[in-house]
């Protein structure tokens, strides 16, 4: 059996982290071993964890998730981060893969395609999801 993989979920909003760390365990897909509700918060996170994976909100008080991505890839290098975010409006594929993102998932989008994503991310692939396309039809 293979050890699971270490998880920071950042958000701000606690229900939502709760759910998703809920999912993260059902689903065995690996320990969530810290969280935040703030890209502040995170980066004071990674002095104490070396996380496997962080899933990050892009919208968030104090410092938004695109800011605290790349600070956390200049501690970090190479730290595995997946997105996931009610929207994409902001952002496009360029500038997320520049700030060091692995991976980018709409918060609507099924289960099966987070944990895809997160297993993709997690195996050291990219993975952006078609589902963004959605929002604008």
């Amino acid at each position: 059996m293979t050890n699971k993989s270490n998880i920071i979920l950042v958000d701000d909003n606690e229900f939502f982290r709760q759910s998703l760390k809920l999912f993260i365990d059902l689903e065995g897909i690996g320990e969530v071993v810290a969280e935040a509700n703030n890209g502040q918060m995170f980066l004071d996170l990674l002095e104490t964890f070396n996380p496997d994976l962080v899933i990050l909100d892009l919208e968030m008080p104090v410092m938004n998730g695109f800011e605290a991505s790349k600070k956390a890839n200049e501690i970090k290098p190479g730290l595995k981060i997946l997105i996931l975010a009610m929207t994409f409006a902001k952002y496009n594929y360029t500038s997320l893969i520049e700030n060091g993102i692995k991976g980018f998932v709409l918060k609507s989008s099924g289960k099966q395609d987070l944990e895809k994503a997160i297993h993709s991310v997690l195996a050291g692939e990219s993975y952006f999801s078609s589902n963004r396309f959605e929002e604008y039809n």
